[in-house]
This record gives structure tokens, C-alpha cells and sequence, in this order.
């Protein structure tokens, strides 16, 4: 297999890495080196291939493919990759702290060395929940790990977990088909790819490998990480030939505590009373028994699981079925028939009905047949539009691990017209979109940016290419390329539809009634700008300030599902040692669109997390109403004014809904939209609620933010604070302007 055109570490950089000893860590057919990059001095991780041969570039190229593009917070980043004469490696940031494994079970040679303590504990278990639902709902490509275990959970220097280890990583081709059951739900339709049938750990994996057209799919990695929490819980691992037979399978023996109500007798003894509260830790249990049920359907997903674990689940957890009808995992009283110990589909079938009953009793317990649908074996789905995956067959990296180049300038000259009228889409900020087809096909859009000369303007341009190749997220625009030759500034991205948002919320054909936008993609296109926001802000490897969420930034694709786009304004913060977010290049000025930016942001120019979330309520308010955020023919020219003043007078809701709409929505879902809009707007950023909660109540849980949200603001104290906005919509009307 040819790997070398895909490096993007030269060979002669990772032959002067200084590989530091310290008794190389054997990782399966790998070895893992602390090592020195020569150019910056920076510690990494150095992944080493020990044979060559086809099945060893089948996982290194598994490993490639699945990690090259992935950004979040809870992944081990890749640093790159090289192959190099009989060299196969791949370059990771250095985890000071290892694996979990090593912490959290005692070692040999540390008898002695201090447990993990318990909040270190939670920010684990939370952490990897968050890498998991990453991986399985908020990318294009779902991504299956079937590596889930401790070992494969590196720690930071401040005990963050980072999944790592992706050789046994399958994708699932992610469609996205507007088959919605309710208008705020939509399914997301998974097909398979070509995968080995079994592969991961004992211990880990689920009694649905052992079966013999066993088929890895999310709800295996499910499965993995509740065996992962009961290990961090318990301070035992899965499997552990020290202990009695009745107690070497650690969820056997956890299922058995349960069904006596002996739970807290899991938890780790060497925890220190008083450092940790019971009712929690038994809840960790009870999320991890639900995660390992017997039956692959009645597991959460992993967006649950991530609600439930933060505490965000209204009400009581499901409760949990009797496991005495659970075939056990693995029986060791019958070492001569093998075969028979294993579970098996006929014993799950007697205990489907009891976990169905159980699940019933809380309508927020989320399975596969709610948001997502999983590929089983079962299905029979087709391979046949999956073949971009298929590396195994051809011999070659799929196309997913193509990284944003430099195109050339005849390249975009060819595939626009020169720059044709025909060719143009749109006036974006600071430009003008084309589309056109590069040599190879692929359908790209190129953003012309204007003042070329402008050095603000280009150092913007700069910061747009090298921090955008690095986000990744199927709600945000994906970068594929830049050209800066012939004085020109121009980005290259994925072409998805020749539509705004504004441009379907405000221009309609009037004798063709199905132009105007549906009331469940607007719910869809809402939700999903959300999960967009809150991936910048909480849950990408550093945190991202938008700073332009307008109706013209977001992109629709054919189905409707929107892409955010415009990161010309945006501002990227890192993070330091101590995690916290620390802006590098601060600007006083302000940038943004009128009508969208946040009171304060006006005053001070200082970018928060709250004026995006500000502009998302702008946006929100657009789509309810189908109304303008600024629009100078109207007496009151501010949306965020007129709403304001709706809200202070009590009118109907009813009334703010887009009356092209004929009244075709969900009561429920307009009342709860205008409602996050209004709390969005509010002048005052402190009562605003953060992405993480919008995405909640989104979800339908509106009990949950409605207390902080429902605190009103004073006529008076909105008109001081918007004075800036007010006077200036003002001075434009003198103008005559429209």
C-alpha cells in the first residue's frame, strides 16, 4: 500500500526526532516513543509499526483514516504521519499521564502510589462519553472506535481524557434522508463498510461479537464504555484471573451486587470517605448497567448517556430489569463446552420483554430507534455506495483523509469560467461566491474576497485557512483548499446548494407554495446550528468565537440541513496549561453584522461566548417569524426591538410565527423557540444561557432553562443598554435608506 504521497511530516524531520528510551510501551503489533520534534522542541508521541506486510498497513491505514480529520477536545490529536523505507509511524500529541490503565490500577512497581481520586474520576468518565457521542452523531462519517477500554484512554497533564487507538475503527456512511417521524426529529440513516467481524478485547466487547454474523455498531462502543465506567468506579478491571471465579468477570459480579441492592459495595475501597458522595457513584453504576444490557437495542446512545451523566436527565434514571434472566457474559463453571458459554441470541430473546418494560417507564431514555438508526446485520444494507471506505479491497486510502491544500490559480480560473456571471452564487461577507468543478470533479464553492490590498484583511485571510482545515463537524462548512497567487484571495470549499438561509427565508416564489420553508426543517436547521455552536465553544480542541452568525453565514444543502460558514471574523482562543481559554491577538475594533451583534460587543468590542449565543437569537428569531433582523422598511427597524416589545406587551405567540406558514407548525416547538430567541436577545449577557443549555432545550426540556430564562428585563434598562443600536437604526432611517 502507497502511503507516501499523504505525509505531511517529511521523512528527514521524523529521522532527526530524539527517541527517548524509557523501555518502549508494547502496543499490540505497535511501539510508542516519548520524542522530541527537532523543529519546535515540542513532546510527542511517536507510534512505530514492529513488522511489516499487508495486514499491518491495513491498520495503520485505519488508524490514518479514522483520525486525520477528527477535532475534539477528548480525542489524542494527530500530529501527522509518515512512511518512510520499512517505517510505518504516526505522530500524537505526548500524554503526560499515560493511559488510564496505568493510573487507575495499581502497579507493580508504584505499590504505593495515591488512587485516582474521584473527581478526576467523573471528569473521565465525562470526557470519553463526550469523545463517543463525537464520534457516533456529530460528523458526516459515523465512526464506530470498537476499542473502547481503559488502555485506549490516554490522560492528560490535567487528567482530561483522550480517546485514542482507532486500528479497529469502522465507518458507517452517513445519509442524511429527510425521513422525519416528528418536526423536531431527524434520522440519520447509517450504512456500512466493509469491516472484520470481530475485533476488540474480552472483557469489552459485546455479547453480540461472539455471534456468528455479529456486527460491530455504535451500541458496541455503548457496551465498552459502561464495562470502562464500572472499571474507574470499581478500581478493578474487566476481567481479573486474581479474584474468585464468581468474581473474575467484573460485570457479572456488578449485575449480581445489583440484584441484591448491594450497588455500593462496587466502588473502589481505596477512595477516601467524604471525597465523594454515594448517591453519585451509584449513579455512575446505574448509567453503566444500562449501557451493558443484554439486548444492543436497549442501550442508550451516547447523547444520553452524556445528558445523564452530567445530571441534565429530568427525573429518575430507567429503572434497571432483573439480570438473573442475563445469560452471564462468560460462564466459567463449564470450561469444557465453550460454545455453549457464550452469550447467545435465544437466551437475549427471554430477556427482551422484562428490558422493554423497564425502559418504558422514562420517556427521556433515548435508544437507536429515536434519533439515530444504527446498520445490523439484519438490514442487509448494501455496500455499494459505501466503496469510498473500502481501502481493504483497493489497495488504497479512501478519500477522507485528503487534507486542505494549496489549489492553483488556473485550477479555479478553469472551474469557475474565469470568474464568470454564470458561475456566481451569492455576495458574501467581504466577497463574492463561484461555483465550479476542480479537474478531479469534485464540486467546490470559491469565496473571491475583496480589498486585496487591505492588510487587515489578509492577516483575517490567513487566520481563516490555517484554523478552518481544523474544524470538523457535519454542521460546519468543510475547508478543501486556498490560492493566494496572482494577488488573489481566494478559499475553496465543499459546494453543498446555492442557497443562504436568508435567501429561502426571505425570497419566495409566491406561485410555487413549496418554496417557503417547511416548519420541521426549520425546527431541523435550528437544532443543528446549535450542535454547530456548541461543538466552537465547549467541545473542539480549543474554542472558537464565531462572531458573524447571521442567516447569510449558513448554508443549506440539498436536504435543507444547514452548514455554518463566514469564519472570516472568528476568533480562536487557546487554551492554557491550566485549561482555561486565553485570547492570543485581542482586537478592540468591532467586526460584525448590524442587527446580530450583542449590546455589549458594540460598546467594547470584546468577543464572548455570550454574543454569539446573542446572534444565534437573532437568528432564531428570523426563522420563527420569517421576518428580517434589520429592515429599514419597517417604522420599527430592529426584529430584536419589535419582539422585545411583543414580549412587554403580552401578546400571542401565535402571532410572531411567519404567516406563510398557513399556521403549519408545532404549537409546542413555536412557543419553545420564541422563548429560547427572546432569552437569547436579552441585553444583559448574564442572563443569556449557555450553548450546552440551548441544546437541551432544544431537545425538549423546557422545565430545565425556563427558571433562569424567564427573568424579564425593565423597558427602560433595554433602552440603556441598546442606546448604540437604537441611535443608529435611527440616523439610517434619516437617510431614507431601505
Amino acid at each position: 500500500m502507497q502511503l507516501n504521497c499523504l505525509c505531511f511530516i517529511l521523512p528527514t524531520e521524523l529521522d532527526e526526532i530524539e527517541l527517548r528510551g524509557r523501555n518502549p510501551r508494547k502496543w499490540r503489533l505497535w511501539r510508542v516513543y516519548r520524542a522530541v520534534l527537532p523543529s519546535d522542541g515540542t513532546v510527542v508521541a511517536v507510534k512505530c509499526v514492529a513488522e511489516r506486510g499487508e495486514q499491518f498497513e491495513k491498520t495503520f491505514a485505519a488508524e490514518l483514516v479514522a483520525v486525520a480529520h477528527l477535532r475534539h477536545r477528548n480525542l489524542v490529536r494527530l500530529r501527522g504521519w509518515c512512511v518512510h523505507e520499512d517505517q510505518l509511524l504516526l505522530v500524537y500529541d505526548y500524554m503526560p499521564n499515560r493511559s488510564l490503565d496505568r493510573i487507575l490500577f495499581r502497579r507493580p512497581e508504584k505499590p504505593l502510589a495515591p488512587p485516582l481520586n474521584w473527581e478526576n474520576r467523573r471528569k473521565i468518565v465525562n470526557g470519553l462519553a463526550a469523545a463517543l457521542f463525537y464520534l457516533h452523531e456529530q460528523l458526516e462519517t459515523q465512526i464506530i472506535h470498537r476499542g473502547v477500554k481503559t488502555s485506549n484512554v490516554m490522560l492528560d497533564s490535567h487528567y482530561n481524557a483522550r480517546l485514542g487507538d482507532f486500528g479497529l475503527a469502522r465507518w458507517l456512511e452517513h445519509e442524511l434522508e429527510y425521513q422525519i417521524r416528528t418536526p423536531s426529529m431527524q434520522n440519520h440513516q447509517f450504512r456500512s463498510a466493509e469491516t472484520t467481524k470481530i475485533g476488540g478485547t474480552i472483557g469489552y466487547l459485546p455479547p453480540e461479537s461472539f455471534q456468528k454474523h455479529g456486527v460491530a455498531t455504535a451500541k458496541s462502543d455503548v457496551f465498552s464504555f459502561g464495562v470502562v465506567v464500572m472499571e474507574v468506579v470499581s478500581g478493578r478491571r474487566a476481567v481479573d484471573l486474581t479474584y474468585t471465579d464468581d468474581q473474575i468477570i467484573l460485570l457479572d459480579w456488578i449485575r449480581r451486587l445489583s440484584d441484591e441492592g448491594r450497588l455500593s459495595q462496587a466502588r473502589d475501597a481505596r477512595l477516601q470517605d467524604g471525597s465523594y458522595t454515594l448517591s453519585d457513584m451509584e449513579n455512575f453504576i446505574h448509567i453503566s448497567l444500562l449501557c451493558t444490557l443484554h439486548n444492543p437495542q436497549s442501550r442508550p446512545n451516547m447523547k444520553w448517556v452524556v445528558e445523564a451523566l452530567s445530571g441534565n436527565i429530568c427525573g429518575r434514571l430507567p429503572g434497571l430489569p432483573s439480570f438473573k434472566s442475563h445469560p452471564l457474559y462468560i460462564n466459567l463453571s463449564s470450561p469444557s463446552n465453550t460454545s455453549s458459554s457464550m452469550p447467545t441470541t435465544t437466551r437475549s430473546t427471554a430477556t427482551r420483554s422484562t428490558t422493554t418494560t423497564a425502559m418504558s417507564n422514562s420517556s427521556n431514555f433515548a435508544t437507536a430507534n429515536g434519533e439515530t438508526i444504527y446498520a445490523t446485520a439484519e438490514n442487509r444494507i448494501s455496500n455499494t455506495s459505501s466503496s469510498i471506505h473500502s481501502f481493504y479491497r483497493q489497495k488504497n486510502l479512501p478519500m477522507i483523509v485528503e487534507t486542505p491544500r494549496e489549489i492553483s490559480y488556473k485550477e479555479i480560473v478553469s472551474a469557475t469560467n474565469n470568474f464568470s456571471d454564470s458561475q456566481r452564487v451569492a455576495e458574501l461577507d467581504f466577497g463574492t461566491a463561484y461555483r465550479g468543478f476542480l479537474e478531479n470533479q469534485n464540486h467546490i464553492l470559491v469565496k473571491r474576497l475583496g480589498m486585496k490590498t487591505c492588510p487587515a484583511l489578509r492577516a483575517r485571510f490567513s487566520h481563516e485557512l490555517q484554523n478552518l482545515g481544523r474544524l470538523r463537524h457535519r454542521s460546519l462548512v468543510q475547508l478543501r483548499g486556498w490560492c493566494t497567487k496572482q494577488g488573489e484571495m481566494l478559499v475553496v470549499y465543499d459546494y453543498l446548494a446555492n442557497r443562504l438561509l436568508s435567501h429561502v427565508l426571505y425570497h419566495h416564489n409566491h406561485k410555487n407554495p413549496c418554496s417557503v420553508l417547511q416548519w420541521r426543517h426549520r425546527y431541523n436547521i435550528i437544532k443543528s446550528l446549535a450542535l454547530a455552536i456548541r461543538y466552537l465553544h465547549d467541545e473542539w480542541e480549543e474554542q472558537v468565537i464565531h462572531r458573524n452568525i447571521t442567516s447569510s453565514a449558513i448554508i443549506l444543502d440539498p436536504d435543507l440541513n444547514p452548514r455554518l460558514s463566514s469564519f472570516a471574523l472568528a476568533e480562536f482562543l487557546t487554551r492554557n496549561e491550566h485549561g482555561h481559554h486565553v485570547v492570543v491577538d485581542k482586537e478592540s475594533s468591532v467586526h460584525g453584522i448590524f442587527g446580530y451583534m450583542s449590546p455589549e460587543y458594540m460598546e467594547s468590542g470584546e468577543a464572548t461566548t455570550m454574543a454569539d449565543i446573542y446572534s444565534f437569537g437573532v437568528v432564531v428569531l428570523e426563522v420563527v417569524s420569517g421576518q428580517m433582523a434589520v429592515d429599514f422598511r419597517r417604522p420599527e427597524v430592529l426584529l430584536v426591538k419589535r419582539v422585545h416589545e411583543f414580549e412587554m406587551w403580552k401578546r400571542p405567540f401565535e402571532e410572531l410565527a411567519d404567516w406563510r406558514l398557513n399556521g403549519e407548525y408545532n404549537h409546542k416547538e413555536l412557543v419553545r423557540l420564541i422563548n429560547l430567541g427572546v432569552t437569547c436577545t436579552r441585553s444583559n449577557p448574564g442572563l443569556r444561557p449557555s450553548m450546552r443549555q440551548i441544546v437541551r432545550i432544544l431537545d425538549g426540556h423546557d422545565r430545565c432553562f425556563m427558571e433562569e430564562g424567564r427573568k424579564k428585563e425593565r423597558r427602560e434598562e433595554w433602552r440603556v443598554r441598546n442606546a448604540s443600536a437604537l441611535s443608529l437604526a435611527r440616523g439610517i432611517q434619516a437617510l431614507g435608506i431601505q
